[in-house]
């Protein structure tokens, strides 16, 4: 196979490249680690002051990052705007040993830690998770896990399990969101003008309104946000990835006594999104894709199909351009109510959180990806979800802290689902035949009871045991048929587990101490979309993680270093696989679904150091190292039973690193100058399980590295940034995932963006 032009530019880490790719990102991280040096340079001869101490919820009251036993990564309101986070993908990006995967859509993120990725298709009725995802004590992870980022106080994401308060599915780990909530203090908001490039334009408004003093306020966010996207369409049917995005939360604040606080949030989303962000690579994944590209043969026995004769190309000479032949819209709709009361006892605090969700995913148009009008899908995914928690835990200081609380929670959806024959007539049939179609409805509910008891057996060592008991319903009704098989199947089942947590914490000295944790991780079974006969719905996963970790503030608290190894051992894994080719009659078929995975491990270590050697100088690193592999698992994969032991788990980059350096001088009174490097680099890993047991572009998505550089003004209630991402202009990618009926690989470039960020308080 010769050398692929996309090895050269991106340093593919397979094949005769290896050498290219090292000098070729030795070179960047050169220059990404000189500017680094040169923004910090001016203030070496100045003081340094301590570090201010991080505040966390995660686990229901507040507590300092450094004397929680779990690894965290928490991020407060100056950070969030610092980083300019738009969504998850920019948080989890400077976690260590985190990564995300779509599927082509902003709404289709799936995030992994420490290897534990959901493999359930989330173009499912009810929608599974492998984390919990927490918006001010709401799980929103069943139906939309990317809200957008705004008026945020404070994200944190935990690593490892967290059954005990982020439930059952939250085997991987845990994020929670905090906003702004509503002041009584005085009128105050801000406003926020961002344009980029690709025309972006973002709007933000936040408005503090107090009411009654000391007794009622509300708070209102608006968020408008466009953008003609950095990839088009030339067919004149139009529509590239440019998108439409609205947002709207309220929240009003009562406090008619001392004990007393009810909170009210609203949220209301809409996206609309002109295709799913991918461009073609050329690259058949199967069977389908020597009928849907026949036009474009692989003649020259180089791996990739032949130039597009409509111009589009492939990868990496092609990043920008598409041929759909039918208008694309892909989005979700998504509102949230949120109510919380708070009421103080004397030595406890009782706390009520109900929320409810409705959310609708859709996707409409050519989804083939090929040149040829081949299939035309219309799909949409109604979901509801309601969850009411009662908490009772105490307050005071004591040597004995503990938490106890009840949980239920309803989930429901409805897929509707259709594919169409389109004007190309692929496999000879006939323009407007129904080739797919599914009609599903799943509910569950869920029950839990939780707590956790943290016990100072002396000042110096501190015990905590926690656990959650849980029990899910589900009920699932499949009708369908597609890719040669039809599916007439209802299911109900009942999962119960107990996973509990121990943990130990001892104080060094007053700034410094080590930790040892014990916890298990549980995910439920399910039905199967598209079963095989006999297979209609696979097992529940669970996993145990052992972690030790050492947390510190040194050199007068200048200096923060947070570090954790762990293992975890899991069993009946479930992972995704998808078949397509011709059946003993000749006819092609194409299905999948969820397989367990005997046993698998994950190992690995994590560092964050923060540090502030001088006046006006914030220095951050954040390093992931990771193994995660099966132990035991034969896949059915394209007709045959593979043997994947040994290999590694699909979506788990090796190493993960995340650096910045902000150096802020102060130019006069009142109005200082910034300057801020950040560095991000994951290392390659394979997105889906088919591609394990496939060599090079694009099975393997290569490893990438990307500099970021900001500067900018901020006076006393004002912030002016100009801002450069991916600076270099890299070409890299960072997923690749399969089109419809297998047809061939579409990959998400990445792209270089640029624009100016003015921000005014009042």
């Amino acid at each position: 196979m010769k050398e692929h032009a996309f090895s050269a530019a991106v340093g593919s880490a397979t094949g005769g490249s290896a050498a290219v790719a090292a000098a070729a990102v030795g070179r960047r991280r050169a220059l990404a680690a000189a500017v680094l040096a040169a923004t910090a340079a001016p203030a070496l001869a100045q003081n340094a002051a301590p570090l201010e101490e991080i505040v966390v919820t995660a686990q229901q009251r507040e507590a300092s990052l450094q004397d929680v036993p779990i690894a965290i990564s928490a991020f407060n309101e100056a950070d969030i705007q610092k980083n300019m986070f738009r969504d998850v993908t920019d948080f989890v990006g400077r976690t260590p040993n985190a990564s995300f995967i779509s599927n082509g859509a902003r709404s289709r993120r799936e995030i992994s830690m420490r290897g534990v990725t959901n493999f359930v298709n989330s173009n499912q009725a009810r929608r599974t998770s492998t984390f919990g995802f927490y918006m001010d004590g709401f799980n929103l992870a069943s139906s939309s896990i990317n809200p957008p980022i705004m008026d945020i106080q404070r994200i944190e994401v935990l690593r490892g399990p967290q059954s005990t308060y982020f439930g059952a599915n939250a085997l991987g780990g845990g994020i929670s969101v905090t906003t702004n909530a509503p002041t009584t203090e005085a009128v105050e908001g801000s406003l926020m003008v961002d344009y980029g490039r690709f025309d972006t334009m973002d709007l933000e408004g936040v408005l503090n309104v107090p009411i009654i003093k000391d007794k009622l306020a509300a708070r209102i966010n608006y968020k408008d946000f466009s953008t003609d996207g950095n990839i088009r369409n030339i067919n004149p049917q139009g529509g590239g990835n440019d998108a439409d995005y609205e947002y709207v939360r309220a929240a009003l604040l009562w406090t008619p006594t001392d004990r007393l606080s009810v909170t009210v949030n609203y949220s209301d989303a809409s996206e609309d999104v002109g295709m799913r962000e991918g461009v073609p690579s050329g690259v058949f994944s199967t069977f389908a894709g020597d009928v849907l590209y026949a036009n474009f043969p692989d003649r020259n026995g180089d791996g990739l199909a032949d130039p597009d004769p409509d111009g589009v190309g492939f990868f990496p000479e092609n990043q920008d351009k598409v041929n759909f032949n039918s208008p694309q819209s892909v989005g979700t709709d998504f509102e949230y109510w949120i109510g919380r009361v708070d009421y103080d006892f004397d030595t406890m605090r009782f706390t009520s959180i109900t929320g409810y969700m409705e959310s609708d995913f859709f996707l409409q148009g050519d989804i083939d990806g090929g040149s040829g009008d081949y299939f035309n899908e219309f799909r949409t995914i109604p979901r509801e979800s309601l969850t009411q928690e009662f908490r009772l835990q105490s307050t005071g200081d004591s040597r004995l802290e503990w938490n106890i609380g009840l949980y239920y929670a309803e989930d429901e959806g409805f897929i509707d689902n259709k594919t169409f024959v389109g004007e190309a007539q692929p496999f000879g049939l006939p323009v407007g035949f129904l080739i797919d179609s599914e009609e599903s409805y799943s509910e569950s509910e869920i029950y839990a009871v939780f707590g956790q008891v943290n016990y100072a057996l002396t000042d110096r060592l501190t015990l905590t045991f926690g656990g959650r008991y849980s029990e899910e319903k589900i009920f699932t009704d499949i009708s369908g048929f597609g890719g040669g098989l039809s599916q007439e199947l209802t299911v109900d089942d009942t999962f119960e587990d107990f996973s509990p947590m121990v943990a130990a914490r001892y104080d060094l000295t007053e700034d410094s101490s080590v930790y040892a944790t014990i916890a298990k991780g549980f995910k439920s079974g399910g039905v199967q979309v598209s079963p095989l006969p006999g297979a209609e719905t696979y097992d529940p996963e669970e996993l145990w993680n052992y972690e030790v970790g050492y947390k510190a503030d040194l050199l007068g608290r200048t200096l923060r270093v947070n570090a954790a190894l762990f293992y975890m051992d899991w069993t009946d894994l479930q992972t995704a696989f998808q078949q397509a080719g011709l059946n003993e009659n000749g006819d092609f078929i194409i299905f999948g679904g969820i397989d367990n995975a005997d046993s698998a491990e994950s190992y690995g270590a994590e560092l964050s150091v923060t540090a502030a050697p001088t006046a006006g100088l914030i220095l951050n690193l954040n390093v992931g190292y990771l193994q995660a592999e099966y132990n035991e698992f034969t896949a059915f994969i394209d007709g045959e039973n593979r043997v994947l032991d040994g290999l590694t788990i699909p979506n788990s980059p090796e190493w993960t690193v995340s650096a910045d350096a902000e150096y802020t001088v102060a130019l006069r009174e009142g109005l200082d100058a910034f300057f801020r490097g950040e560095y991000i680099f994951r290392d390659s890993l394979r997105s889906t399980t088919a591609a394990l047991i496939r060599e090079g572009f694009p099975w393997e998505v290569p490893s990438y590295d990307v500099f970021n550089l900001r500067v900018g003004l901020e006076g006393e209630n004002y912030t002016l940034t100009a801002y450069v991402e991916n600076l270099f202009d890299d070409t890299y990618f960072t997923n690749a995932y399969q089109k419809a009926f297998s047809g061939g690989l579409h990959i998400e470039p990445g792209v270089q963006r640029y624009g100016v960020r003015l921000r005014y308080n009042f």
